[in-house]
């Protein structure tokens, strides 16, 4: 396989290229990028400036910017930094690769001068996660605004499934042009996998073996809607504990409203996590739970599927896909449904009936057969 010159225009403001080099590559390799084949250089829209050079074939030049809070402004001065860092350090893209609908221009403009193919790996439905977010109503705007003009300047979209191959060709981009691959976590964490051991995030904890842990992964943001699951909580008895993993910026808002529901003691924010802690956490839960507003895969549930712990989910077009029918791979939850017929399929799960035992086994089964489908950006260069 012929090595690839990849130019990625982002946004790094947790300076993972600085600090947390080998976290970057894996999130890079969940999009099937190659990171131990090709040669990438970096364009970052920062909280620092630097460049800096990570062996031979990671690039990569930081600019700090005073419109972090503002996107619009960054795209837009995209289109000329992103030239300026190319020119004094020569690169040759075969590949402008953003993540974001706003850096499509700036790649236009790259494009025009150096050459290369631009690739669009669209990994969320950006009008349906702009609804859940702060000022919704400017930030659906310019996520339509995306939609409708930047993304034809993609000349590949690269996504991960049936339902976003379906939003993205709503937005009348042509079949061909749409590339669907495997996003996966799994088999990369295949030697933490094989390492973790159960019982190991009881006793962290120290929660004892006739408590059950509803298991949630993500970030804490609007979309996620964790509130519902606090309020769920508060009806069930004190048998379950709640663990939340993951950062966000609500996190303070969450506790705030763990404490007036008064379940302080049935609520574990366990922040991030790293990846090789990550699978003694669905070793020792007993059901995963997330009931997201917008989810475009929702990888966590085919961490929790793989693992067999069984799992409960929103109607999130991701979700709804990753679960089937409700009662197929998993248990599905509506927006109207009744707390006490949510808290009974809470239960059949915990308690694990032979109906559970043969979702569980579906589940994995599909999850199998998803990790099957191995194309990656150099297959379809």
């Amino acid at each position: 396989m012929k090595p690839l010159n990849i130019l990625v225009i982002n946004c790094d403001w947790r300076n993972l290229f600085e600090t947390d080099f080998d976290g970057l590559c894996k999130k890079m390799d969940r999009y099937l990028m190659n990171t131990d084949l090709n040669n990438f250089f970096f364009f970052s829209w920062a909280d620092v400036s630097y460049e800096k050079q990570k062996g031979e074939r990671f690039f990569s030049v930081h600019e700090k910017t005073i419109w972090k809070k503002f996107r619009p402004m960054y795209d837009f001065f995209s289109r000329t930094s992103v030239n300026r860092a190319l020119e004094a350090h020569p690169f040759k893209p075969d590949i402008i690769l953003v993540y974001d609908l706003g850096f499509l221009p700036a790649a236009r403009s790259v494009q025009k001068k150096f050459g290369g193919k631009i690739v669009l790996c669209l990994i969320n439905m950006p009008s349906d996660l702009a609804k859940t977010r702060k000022f919704s109503f400017f930030q659906s705007w310019y996520a339509n605004f995306g939609e409708r003009i930047f993304i034809h300047l993609a000349d590949i979209v690269y996504t991960l499934n049936a339902p976003m191959k379906r939003y993205i060709a709503a937005l009348g981009v042509p079949e061909e042009k749409i590339k669907v691959f495997s996003c996966d976590t799994i088999r990369r964490d295949f030697p933490y996998i094989e390492k973790s051991v159960k019982g190991i995030v009881r006793a962290k904890y120290a929660i004892s073996d006739d408590k059950k842990i509803l298991l949630s992964i993500g970030r804490l943001e609007a979309e996620k809607d964790f509130p519902r699951l606090f309020d769920i909580l508060s009806k069930m008895d004190d048998r379950y504990i709640l663990m939340i993993l993951g950062a966000g910026s609500l996190l303070p808002a969450f506790q705030a409203r763990v404490s007036a529901l008064g379940l302080e003691k049935r609520v574990i924010f366990s922040g991030l996590v790293a990846r090789e802690d990550l699978w003694n956490y669905y070793l020792d839960a007993d059901v995963f739970m997330l009931l997201s507003k917008s989810e475009a895969l929702g990888l966590v549930f085919w961490e929790a599927m793989y693992m067999g712990v069984p799992c409960i989910g929103s109607y999130a077009a991701g979700i709804a896909e990753t679960i089937g029918t409700d009662g197929d791979r998993g248990f599905l939850i509506g927006e109207n449904d009744d707390e006490g017929e949510i808290i009974k399929k809470i239960h059949e799960c915990a308690l694990e009936n032979e109906n559970v035992r043969q979702i569980k086994k579906r589940a994995r089964e599909y999850v199998n057969l998803q990790m099957q489908n191995n194309l990656s950006i150099n297959d379809i260069l």
